[in-house]
Order: structure tokens, then sequence, then C-alpha cells
């Protein structure tokens, strides 16, 4: 499977507090609902103590998302927010046990499925970050599938039957002995041509043949790959435009939900930059507010686009439109090509490495976006496409080895911190390549180092909870509070801090 923009870079649209938990957890219950053919009654959720499903489940949104899938719901559907009285409607039990059973991936879903008639079925999938997922095992038969294909299942033999970006034909269902149809869970199905590049080097050489831009080049990529022609592609980022303006827009207007740790803190920046106090000049602070806000619309449930996560999905929506307020004569054309240019950037950081702070810390979220908003702005400014790959080089040097370490174990803080720092390094980045700062390490072989970064973090500092802020003493008073076992821990956050 080849990575698409479309699909692991802008994108899933979603409700929840992380994508690798969420949006992810949510297309393994669909599948899993298939595979019973929707008529659940029992599921046995296994995760083991090894990886970090077992501290961070229930508070970062992947029972939420597994029910919800379950359910056979979307990732962005309203009813999430009552997942649990909707499941008990349902007659669906839940049972979720801490077993060790060699699980190879931080993130992976053992379920034992039970339906009508004493159908019994297992499903071994893991979520690799931004809400892609991979099936790895069905019953006893191992399987690879992303979720961009029908597939067509045998249960009665343990055999894959066949696997189809079309629909499967009545004729093959009829001739399986006990059929089990899973149908895609991605927007954009695998299929499509020969990619034109795979590297980042190889699309400024496919660029200086064919004189296409960086959001032309994006589009030829993503048309290869999908099938899907140029108009489709900008329909399709144009959805995605509307969605991540919509919670820059809501998250201004103040937001508030009960299961969260910080008040809305938008409010507060827009009163005192009326007030003068705020360091900077507007576009810095038009980008501080509005990153604020579309975090804040997410910590809310409302709607965002993971891009590439939730956990750093203010950043491309805050810095685009931060900086395009002080900006005249930019249209939604224009925003297209600047989402465009992120995801394809985005794209070579998805094949040569990880969007899963589970798997690389949150350099692997609020770098990478940080790493596709430096390009994007710097295209938006009319640099080159040399110029827009340097600024996303240095955005990325900037952010290795950063520790994810959710405090109360909600994708709030410091994570809002963080998206902000991303969305300035994106800014610095632009403004050192458009005057020509050297990136001297290409892009290829940054996102390279980057994976091997990731990959000797401390398991403690990749997103479960274990390590950094999570574990000091007023993180985990916070986090006692929030789960309802501290009696004595106050009851709400006044400007940030402890009452």
């Amino acid at each position: 499977m080849s990575v698409s923009i479309l699909n692991h870079v802008l994108g899933p649209i979603m409700r929840g507090p992380s994508s690798s938990h969420s949006a992810a957890a949510l297309r393994i219950g669909r599948i899993a609902r298939d595979l019973m053919k929707g008529k659940l009654r029992e599921v046995d959720v296994l995760y083991d103590p090894n990886g970090s499903l077992v501290t961070t489940h229930k508070s970062q949104g992947s029972d939420m998302g597994l029910y919800g899938g379950l359910l056979g719901w979307e990732a962005d559907d309203p009813r999430l927010l009552d997942y649990e009285k909707h499941m008990a409607e349902a007659g669906i039990r839940v049972t979720t046990h801490y077993v060790s059973y060699g699980a190879t991936h931080p993130n992976m879903y053992f379920l034992q499925l039970k339906g009508e008639d004493g159908d019994a079925r297992t499903l071994t999938a893991i979520s690799v970050g931004g809400g892609m997922v991979e099936v790895l095992k069905i019953d006893e038969t191992e399987v690879r599938l992303t979720g961009g294909s029908h597939v067509l299942y045998d249960a009665a033999r343990g055999i894959l039957v066949a696997e189809s970006t079309s629909q499967i034909t009545q004729e093959l269902v009829d001739a399986t002995q006990d059929p089990r149809l899973l149908s895609p869970v991605l927007p954009v199905l695998d299929g499509g041509s020969e990619l034109p590049f795979t590297t980042c080097a190889g699309m400024l050489e496919y660029g200086d043949a064919t004189g296409l831009s960086l959001a032309g080049l994006a589009i030829a990529y993503e048309s290869a790959r999908s099938g899907m022609d140029g108009a489709e592609v900008r329909n399709h980022v144009l959805r995605v435009l509307g969605v991540m303006r919509d919670a820059v827009e809501n998250g201004r207007k103040g937001t508030s939900y009960e299961d969260r740790i910080l008040p809305s803190q938008v409010g507060n920046f827009q009163l005192e930059r009326k007030r003068g106090r705020m360091v900077g000049g507007d576009p810095v602070q038009d980008v501080i507010e509005a990153v604020t806000a579309a975090l804040e619309t997410k910590s809310s449930m409302g709607p965002i686009v993971a891009a590439p996560t939730a956990g750093s999905s203010g950043v491309v929506p805050g810095t685009l439109f931060g900086v395009v307020r002080g900006m005249e004569g930019v249209g939604e054309d224009a925003l297209v090509d600047a989402l465009l240019v992120a995801g394809v950037i985005g794209m070579f950081i998805a094949r040569g490495a990880t969007f899963s702070a589970e798997e690389g810390g949150c350099m692997a979220e609020c770098g990478s976006a940080s790493s596709m908003m430096a390009a994007a702005i710097t295209h938006l400014r009319g640099g080159t496409a040399q110029e827009a790959v340097c600024a996303a080089t240095l955005a990325l040097q900037n952010s290795f080895g950063m520790v994810c370490d959710p405090i109360g174990n909600r994708v709030e803080a410091p994570c809002l911190g963080k998206n902000t720092m991303a969305a300035m390094n994106a800014l610095s980045s632009a403004n050192m390549a458009l005057a020509g700062y050297e990136h001297l390490v290409p892009f290829d072989e940054v996102v390279d180092a980057m994976d091997a970064v990731g990959k000797a973090l401390p398991r403690e500092l990749c997103c479960t909870g274990l390590g950094g802020l999570a574990v000091t003493p007023t993180a985990q008073r916070i986090e006692a509070r929030m789960n309802g076992t501290c009696a004595s821990c106050p009851s709400q956050l006044v400007s940030g801090a402890l009452a």
C-alpha cells in the first residue's frame, strides 16, 4: 500500500482527543462489525501492558472510537459523545482485559468477537498513527489489510478470498462458503497507477522536468495513487479546508467540555491582546490565537481534521488561517494549494518515518505538522519548490526528540503549547528559507534520521503516560481527579493553575 495524501496526511475528519486512538480504533471497530455481519453481542478487548493502550484507552478515546466503530459510525459522528449509552441500547457488551500476549506494536488491539448463533471470531489490528490501521490477523489467518479496499473473507475456510478497489461481485460471494464482506473504512481507496515519485528528491526532479508547482506535484502524486482526477483531489481538500476553518472559527467563540483539563484559553488571549500586552506583531498573535482555537475545538469534541494527527490538529489550520488573516487576495484556490503542499511533505514523512507518537514521540505529530506548514507558508509567500522544501527540512530538524507526555492522559497539555511552538517553528523556518538560509542535510535524509531518533526514544517518552510531565506529582493528582479517584483534589482549573 502506498501512502495517500488524502487518507494519511490531510485526514481523517474526526472527533476525539487522538487520531491514533479515537479514529483508528473506530476503523478497527467497523472492520470487526463487518466481520460479524453486524450481529455483535459480546466483545472482549485485550490490551498488552507492554503497549500504550492500557494507560490511555479510556482517556485518549480508544474506547469511544472502538465502540463507535462497533456501532458502524463514521469518525465525526456527533453520537460519539454518548457512545456508552448507544452501546447499551444496542445490547453489545464489551469487556476490557489487560493481558500480556506478546504484542508487537504499542497500539495493538486483540478482539474476541461473539455474535448470534454461536458465531465467534478474533481480530488483531494495530493503529499506525494519524488514524491509519493495519489488520494483521483474522482468526488464525495472517492478513495485511489497511481498510482501503473491499475484502471478502471466508470464515469457514479461514482464507482471504478477494481484495479489490471495486465492489466484490455477487457471484464470488455466492461461491464462498461463509462470506464476510469487509467494507473500506478509508475515504480514498487503494489503487491507481505507477507513482510519479516516492522521495522528495524525486519530486523535485519530476517538478523540474514537468514544470509543475508543488501543489501540482501533490495532485500528480495523489491522482496516480488513487485514480482520482485533479478536480476530485481539489474538491476533497476543499472539504478538509472547510472543516479546518470551522474548527478555528468555532474555537475562537470559546468552547467547553466536561471531561477536559483546561478551561478555554482563547478568550483570555483575545482580551489581553486587545489590552496590548502581547509580544510580537499581528501575524504571530493571529497564529497563536488560531492554533489555540483549533485545538480547543478538538478538546471539546468538535469536528477537526487530523493533519496529520489529532494531537497536532491545531498546527495546520492555526498556522494557515493565522498567516492569511493579514494577507490580502488569498482565495480558496490558494488555500487549497497550500494544503496540498503541506500534504505532499507529510506524505514523505509518513513513508519514511511515522505520525504515531506511540512510536516516535511528539516530533512525529507536532514536528511533522510544523514541517508541513513551513513548506505551505513558503509556497503561499511565493517561494520556489526548493525554498519550500528547505523550510520543511529546517522545521523538521528543529523538532527531533520531542517527548509525548500528555498530562492526565488527555491530549491537551502540554499539547497546546507544543502545537503553538510547532506553528512558530513553521513561521521561523519559512522566513529562514525565504531569506536563503541553508538546510544542509537533504529532506529525505532528515526523515530517515527522524525515524532513527524515534526508534531510540524510551517507551516511557512515547505517549504511554509513563514519563515526562505525565508522571510529575501534579500531573498524577490531575489524572486522579479527572478519573474520579481523588476525593481531595480540586474540582476545576482556573487560568491553567490548580484552583
